[in-house]
């Protein structure tokens, strides 16, 4: 059974996410697919999605959890490829106008009626874009004004947010997206994590989280890893 060990930067820390899988050495990341049941394919990308937004979210200094909606009189709310257009041409105004690079990672997550919005990270937000609204929040007029509501919570534990977040990914938002959009969007150049091992192990140790196709632990510092490694 092959084992690969990946190392997240976190906040000076060291977290390991160690993946065993059953079905040796597939290019798909250990899944075997069958082109006949969709409902693999579905799971598979489901998987894959969740996995990259947590690395990610955890390769990375993001300061603030945000959301993002839509006010019908400015936006269509039901059109996910529009919006994602003009969010973007957004972000390059925003960057321009208050000379910064803004870094995200955004999710759509679509309401019972069809409408979307989005759930996500920000980095390198102006600090002085964003003020405390009526009701005591922090927003951002220059987006509010543009595109509707927004919302902004500063981040405490980077840890507990990255694991927090990936709950916006499901089946449903899968299914909700076209084949030209995405289950997440991200800005260039954020960093991701990086293979430090690979190893041949005979067997998956107990109490690891296991699916049909891989196993998946996660460690949190270097000294847990070594003896994890010398235990198998």
């Amino acid at each position: 059974m092959r084992l690969t060990v990946k190392h997240f930067g976190y906040d000076g820390k060291d977290i390991y996410k160690l993946t065993y899988f059953r079905h040796g050495n597939s290019s798909s990341g250990g899944f075997i697919r069958n082109d006949d049941e969709q409902s693999d394919k579905a799971s598979s990308n489901l998987y894959r999605a969740k996995g990259m937004i947590r690395e990610y979210a955890l390769c990375n200094p993001w300061e603030w959890f945000v959301t993002l909606t839509l006010d019908e009189k400015l936006q269509d709310r039901y059109n996910l490829s529009g919006y994602i257009h003009d969010l973007g041409n957004w972000i390059g105004n925003y960057n321009r106008k208050y000379g910064v690079k803004l870094k995200y990672l955004l999710i759509p997550e679509q309401h019972k009626n069809g409408a979307w919005h989005m759930h996500g990270l920000f980095h390198d937000v102006a600090p002085g874009s964003i003020v405390r609204n009526e009701h005591g929040y922090y927003d951002i007029p220059y987006y509010r004004n543009r595109f509707g509501y927004i919302s902004l919570s500063s981040i405490r534990d980077g840890l507990k947010t990255a694991t927090y977040i990936t709950k916006y990914v499901t089946k449903s938002t899968g299914g909700g997206v076209n084949k030209n959009e995405h289950m997440f969007y991200h800005s260039a150049g954020l960093e991701k994590a990086y293979e430090c091992g690979e190893y041949t192990v005979g067997a998956i140790p107990e109490g690891v989280f296991t699916n049909d196709y891989v196993g998946i632990e996660w460690l949190n510092s270097e000294d847990e890893l070594f003896q994890r490694l010398t235990q198998i």
